[in-house]
């Protein structure tokens, strides 16, 4: 029987009504939600078992909780695959909502399946708990076709398992749910190329070096090396050995293992009067034996002061050579020292680095073999710019004209004579206005608003027509006056027969029916201009008027001195270093216990000398050597040399004594070739001291250049260790370490595809670290290789993979690992299996 047509079964109005009553009640009593549709990548074509899918968008929509006392049950499931959480949910949206809102900006989302409605497998991501639910049922009819409709989507959502899908929704709340879950791999990756540095230190009677006697053989493992003990003050000597593996008996061919390869030093110890024993205390292997040397002047202790990064393998180490002490010198400058700088005027020689070896006097260094190189710092400071300022003379008699220029500041470092500009004059035009008297102008009608000035000469009025006059018959002609000082028009004639206006053409014109409009020329003010010079220092020291100009009036003009061109060659002072290469050897008279030397030529001589006989100063026998072997020039005199100790007793002798060490050149002093300029302060003197220019090495003997090895960790430079610590250093030695041959760059992006330039496997990055170069990857299609390079698609990042860690990051829905860690602490398999076999 069919309906009863006078009822309605739900009309759209009423239905319309229900629904916007519920979405009200699910604004107010509602959660906010983020809707995550499942974007289906690859599927299984036979199965459609879901391969890859992603979830890279996410909207809000208010849903109701339908769980009033907590998620469902079964919160924790033990099973063949560890402890599983199974949270559920009931969510409660709109259809309307869905459909209105959703629905359209889905709809041509790539691989999604569904629009209409929510799917299946989608995601809710749930903010009160922070977690991410998958949607396992849509309940679409319930409650059931109300006044013949339905209104929401009841959701039915479970704990969401992470399974390698792509989550990038940019929302970093829903984003980090999952980046400590699945399958990871973490990979250190090469560093920028930073080059390592570091600096030495060096000891007196420390190992040198550790030579092997033995080698032995059979070792799987370096023995440890234990040195015996410093003497009480000093410090001990750590060593450790490196093994050379595959070696075989050259008479039989069997095999002998490995044999110790040779001792590094990390630390040579210092305080050793004799040299220490060494024992390799081994764990496997027999028969490796050493013996030590030990000096002074050793390297101890390298430090690294930067350990660099970006090195694939571990990089060379080159010690500089031994050299003596350099010498050293201060500058002193022109007196007076006035604001903008002066020359260096002398540089003499000062006690430096070596004054340890020349008490009390001043040195220049010692076994130098060639001139060294004499060089000066720049002047401190920037360029400053020279300044001035103007005076001018009175407008009424003169005209106004620049009276005196001076100079305010000479600035800095100019090395030719800067342009110099002075502001204009201000001018003023005249203007004025007629009358006409019938139809031609009115001489008497004739008054100035303005008079004008800095005009130069006469000037003729130009005559307007006028609003509506037509062309006159006779068009009129003034000449103007002007005051021959000030340049201010004092008449204007349309007389012919006035002095000024005689042969002009003057006249009051005829045919003008209206009054017209009279105006003048511009006038022609003169800009004053000036020249200024530069002293040999670099500054403006005067400034001179080339033209007064004209026209100025009240306001003062402003001086502009173009700015220098800043510090350059002219402006360093230069030197050259002169030299005593030999030592001298003069005659003169000691007394007994005296500890003067009269009579004697000091010329060439240095306080800080060496002083001995210059002959028998190698005899033992007092009578023949009086002068002490620590004796030096403590100071001279005119004609007297005065000695650090007095002499022993043996009378009175005049003898032959030598100053300082032959074939030890010794810097005397600088010659100024340029003083330079601006200098402010004195700047500091470097002579060179490079190894190239001593013959250290070459006159004493025993001098040693320190060779050593570096060891690296994660691309960085961690410890430098000493093969040979070299002997006789006098200053420490410069530690020079190879650059690093792999280049990184750039920093890779959450969630983007990276791809090896070798293996052409594919991951996405979960974490990138730029402090340590770790690089965790995830969702990855093969396996990487040591050496290969990892592009970044979105970043454009690209660095060398230097090592891989394969474990997996523990999924915390998940306690597999902690189960197999248990059952391993209770089940002993290293010995039988408990089980039986099989």
């Amino acid at each position: 029987m069919a309906l009863n047509p006078f009822f309605l079964q739900g009309s759209q109005g009423e239905q319309s009504l229900v629904q916007d009553l519920i979405n009200e009640q699910l604004r107010m009593y509602g959660v906010e939600v983020y809707y995550i549709p499942r974007q289906y990548v690859t599927q299984n074509t036979i199965i459609r078992e879901v391969i890859t899918s992603e979830f890279n968008n996410s909207y809000p929509i208010e849903a109701y909780v339908n769980n009033f006392d907590g998620y469902g049950d079964n919160t924790q499931l033990l099973s063949k695959f560890g402890i599983q959480a199974t949270n559920e949910i009931n969510l409660i949206i709109s259809q309307e909502s869905f459909k209105e809102y959703i629905t359209p900006l889905i709809r041509n989302l790539s691989n999604v399946k569904l629009a209409t409605r929510p799917k299946e497998g989608d995601l809710i991501y749930f903010p009160l708990g922070d977690r991410l639910f998958e949607i396992k049922f849509v309940e679409h009819e319930k409650p059931f076709y109300q006044l013949q409709k339905n209104y929401v989507y009841e959701l039915s959502c479970e704990l969401f398992r992470y399974e390698n899908e792509v989550i990038d929704t940019d929302i970093e709340e829903i984003d980090d749910n999952i980046q400590d879950q699945g399958y990871n791999i973490t990979l250190t990756m090469v560093g920028s190329a930073v080059t390592t540095s570091a600096i030495a230190g060096i000891v007196n009677g420390g190992i040198r070096l550790i030579s092997l006697t033995n080698r032995g053989e059979k070792y799987t493992v370096a023995p440890r090396v234990a040195i015996s003990s410093a003497p009480s003050g000093g410090l001990n000597a750590i060593g450790i050995s490196t093994l050379l593996g595959g070696l075989t008996n050259e008479s039989d061919g069997t095999q002998v293992g490995s044999k110790v390869q040779g001792v590094q030093l990390r630390n040579s110890g210092r305080g050793y009067t004799v040299a220490p024993g060494v024992v390799f205390v081994p764990e496997t292997g027999v028969g490796a034996a050493a013996t030590t040397i030990i000096a002074d002047g050793v390297v101890g202790v390298n430090t690294i002061s930067e350990g660099g990064s970006g090195y694939t393998s571990a990089p060379i180490v080159t010690f500089s050579t031994p050299k003596h002490v350099g010498a050293a010198a201060t500058a002193v400058l022109d007196t007076p020292i006035v604001g903008n700088g002066v020359s260096i005027v002398s540089a003499p020689i000062s006690i430096g680095a070596s004054a340890f070896l020349f008490h009390g006097g001043t040195t220049g260094g010692v076994f130098y073999k060639t001139v060294p190189t004499v060089t000066f710092s720049e002047p401190t400071g920037s360029s400053e710019v020279a300044t001035a300022v103007a005076t001018i003379t009175d407008f009424e008699t003169t005209g106004g004209n620049v009276a005196t220029l001076a100079l305010t500041d000479g600035g800095r470092f100019y090395t030719s004579a800067p342009i110099v500009s002075i502001s204009p004059p201000s001018s003023s035009t005249a203007a004025a206005t007629i009358g006409i008297a019938g139809s031609s102008l009115n001489p008497s009608s004739l008054a100035f608003s303005t008079t004008g000035r800095a005009y130069t000469s006469s000037l003729s009025a130009l005559i307007g027509l006028g609003t509506g006059t037509v062309t006159p018959y006779q068009t009129a002609v003034g000449i103007a006056t002007i005051n021959p000082i000030t340049g201010i028009i004092t008449g204007l004639s349309f007389n012919p027969a006035d002095p000024w206006a005689v042969g002009s053409g003057a006249t009051i014109g005829i045919g003008y029916t209206v009054t017209p409009v009279i105006s003048f020329t511009s006038p022609s003010p003169v800009t004053a201009t000036a020249t200024v010079s530069v002293s040999a220092a670099g500054t403006v020291n005067s400034i001179s008027i080339a033209n007064s100009g004209f026209g100025y009036i009240n306001s003062i003009p402003t001086v502009t001195i173009a700015a220098s061109a800043g510090i350059n060659t002219e402006f360093i002072a230069t030197g050259i270093a002169t030299m005593r290469f030999d030592s001298i050897k003069t005659v003169g008279t000691i007394s007994t216990e005296s500890n003067q030397i009269t009579g004697i030529s000091t010329v060439g001589v240095i306080a800080g000398d060496r002083v001995r006989l210059t002959f028998h100063h190698d005899d033992n026998i007092v009578s023949n050597n009086f002068i002490s072997t620590t004796t030096y020039v403590s100071s001279i005199g005119v004609g007297t040399i005065f000695l650090s100790e007095d002499s022993t007793s043996v009378g009175i002798a005049t003898t032959s004594f030598e100053f300082g060490i032959d074939q030890c050149g010794i810097v005397t002093g600088i010659l100024i070739q340029n003083g330079g300029g601006g200098y402010l302060t004195p700047p500091t003197v470097t002579i060179s001291n490079d190894p190239s220019e001593k013959n250290y090495v070459e006159l004493i003997v025993g001098v040693h250049t320190a060779r050593g090895v570096s060891a690296i960790n994660a691309g960085i430079v961690t410890e430098i260790r000493l093969i040979d610590g070299g002997a006789k250093y006098i200053i420490p030695p410069t530690i020079t370490v190879g650059s690093p041959i792999g280049v990184g760059t750039g920093s890779y992006e959450y969630n983007e595809v990276i791809t090896g330039s070798v293996s052409g496997t594919n991951a996405h990055v979960n974490s990138w670290d730029a402090t340590t170069n770790i690089l965790e990857l995830k969702i990855i299609s093969g396996s990487f290789s040591v050496g290969e390079t990892l592009l970044g698609s979105a970043s454009g990042a690209s660095r060398v993979v230097l090592t891989i860690n394969t474990d997996d990051v523990i999924d915390p829905y998940t306690d597999n690992d902690n189960i197999q860690n248990e059952a391993n602490a209770i089940l002993d398999f290293t010995e039988v299996n408990p089980f039986g076999t099989p």
